[in-house]
């Protein structure tokens, strides 16, 4: 019998007496092969074991299963699985709902992107240039960069001597049609353009804690107990609201219908009529216990039907009433004992939701909540709540949409807070100037483009739109306006080359082979 025979008689014997061992039986023999072994067999072994005990389930698994255990990592991670190898980078790329649930998920407005490029879209598909994977996937990146250039400033700059009042006191602020509109103790009233801050406009009036404007009016409520009107092309006084017995710090106005509300320290809210020359008191509501903060207008209103919402640190009520004042229905929502209501917001995109910040004294914490009107139910019921988790921070809400919500602190530095809605975390912060001493009607400070809070939609977002302003020291205000070009083409720029498709391949994008961030930079829209 040959030495290979009886080799391979001898293997079949030890195979056969190996099969019936225990398993910790066979671990032992494993370990004892492998201890007796030399260099050769032990480098033999490393190159064997991968292809037994590895296996690329990018490779081998369906689309449709790996689309669903790719959902369970995030961006980053999905980032670095492209890196992998180029097979793992053309599976990736070829699931574009994947990269589509991220951008929105990180807050990219994925519909209106998708509304406003889609002519574009197609035809760089056709050229075979963009995948739609890669459409998605920098969609993700940009939303990703543009937060991350919140926290650190990129994506912002702040003109901190925006308007300069000399030594006058500005007591109000509000971004209205375009412009920027001030209230200053010399008793004017005045419009800026923005971004350039040129005066358009002065008009003399009297103090003024609040203010709102029509395309003809301009309407004041002033520390002096009335609410006053003024016609903005002449700037002539036009009416006097007299009723209030101390200062009015709330106003609003319905453009379509002639109706006004204010709101006092005298703890009422009043509903006033406009005349074409005067101006008659419909309805005085006295269910507040506190300083009435915050009067508006909203929902739905017929040609005999008014709706508004009237707020104190207690009590919000959303009241129905006909053009006479008489109530049809009211929802009141109380807060909690230990807590106050410090403001409101009203989505102008969702007529039956507010949002509000509730701030606990003993506890020092702020909480941001969602009221939801039912009506057919007749309530209003809260549903959503965030606890912001930064100690001691007393939280106004400026704006919300619905995927992100921007709160300020009114203690210590005055910084903004953007929350996003939908995964109830703190996904950047604005570190400013300090403010003035914010007002209980908050009027110091105003969130200007609001739009981005329903989701970034980079081919409507304009480099300079102002997003914020406010009142800094005593005579001076700030502006905030989007840096683009900065945010999205420089910090964007190592992840458009290392991660940009093309037909399912990993290539730099040509606007930046061989480019300095100066020389590739392109329209920072991106579409």
């Amino acid at each position: 019998m040959s030495a290979q025979n009886l080799s391979q008689e001898w293997l079949d014997a030890i195979i056969t007496s190996y099969k019936h061992l225990s398993d910790d039986d066979k671990n032992t023999f494993i370990d004892t092969v492998v201890a007796a072994s030399g260099p050769n067999q032990l480098l033999h072994l490393r190159k064997l074991l991968p292809g037994l005990v590895f296996r690329d389930f990018i490779c081998f698994l369906p689309l449709e299963i790996v689309q669903k255990l790719l959902q369970y990592l995030d961006g980053q991670q999905l980032l670095k699985c492209c890196q992998v190898s180029k097979i793992w980078n053309e599976r990736l790329n070829s699931l574009p709902t994947i990269w589509r649930w991220l951008a929105q998920r990180a807050g990219a407005d994925v519909r209106a992107s998708e509304r406003s490029t889609v002519d574009k879209v197609r035809t760089e598909l056709q050229s075979n240039f963009l995948s739609e994977s890669a459409f998605y996937k920098k969609l993700y990146l940009n939303t990703q960069t543009l937060l991350r250039g919140l926290n650190n400033g990129m994506s912002i700059k702040i003109n901190e001597n925006f308007i300069e009042k000399d030594s006058w006191r500005i007591t109000t602020l509000a971004y209205q049609f375009g412009n920027l509109v001030t209230g200053c103790d010399d008793h004017t009233v005045q419009i800026w353009s923005v971004p350039d801050g040129k005066l358009l406009k002065t008009i003399a009036t009297h103090s003024v804690s609040c203010l709102r404007l029509t395309e003809k009016h301009l309407f004041t409520a002033s520390f002096n107990a009335n609410a006053e009107c003024w016609d903005l092309a002449t700037g002539y006084h036009s009416r006097s609201l007299c009723g209030h017995t101390s200062a009015v710090i709330a106003i609003d106005v319905l453009p379509s219908k002639p109706y006004l509300l204010t709101g006092s320290v005298d703890k009422t809210s009043k509903l006033w009529h406009l005349g074409d020359t005067t101006s008659d008191l419909v309805k005085t509501f006295t269910v507040h216990e506190d300083w009435v903060f915050q009067v508006k207008f909203f929902l739905p209103s017929t040609d005999d039907k008014l709706q508004f919402l009237t707020c104190d640190s207690l009590l919000a009520v959303v009241w129905h009433t006909d053009t006479s004042g008489n109530v049809l229905g009211s929802y009141h929502v109380r807060v909690s004992p230990d807590s106050r209501f410090t403001s409101f917001y009203h989505c102008h995109n969702d007529p039956f939701v507010i949002f509000c910040c509730q701030w606990a004294e003993e506890e020092k914490m702020s909480a941001l909540c969602r009221y939801t009107i039912r009506p057919e139910s007749k309530i209003i019921e809260k549903d959503f709540q965030f606890v912001i988790p930064q100690y001691a921070i007393k939280a106004y809400v400026l704006g919300a949409g619905e995927k992100f919500a921007v709160v300020m602190c009114s203690i210590s530095r005055k910084d903004f807070y953007v929350i996003d809605i939908q995964q109830r975390t703190i996904v950047s912060t604005i570190f400013t100037p300090d403010f003035y001493i914010l007002t209980r009607n908050g009027s110091t400070v105003t969130l200007c483009d609001d739009s981005w809070l329903d989701g970034f939609n980079f081919s409507a977002l304009r480099d300079n739109t102002p997003i914020f302003a406010a009142c800094v020291g005593r005579n001076t205000v700030i502006l905030a306006t989007w840096n683009l070009i900065d945010a999205l083409t420089i910090a964007c720029w190592p992840y458009q080359t290392r991660y940009l498709v093309k037909a399912g391949n990993m290539y730099p994008h040509r606007a930046q082979v061989g480019m300095s961030p100066a020389a590739g930079a392109r329209d920072p829209t991106f579409f």
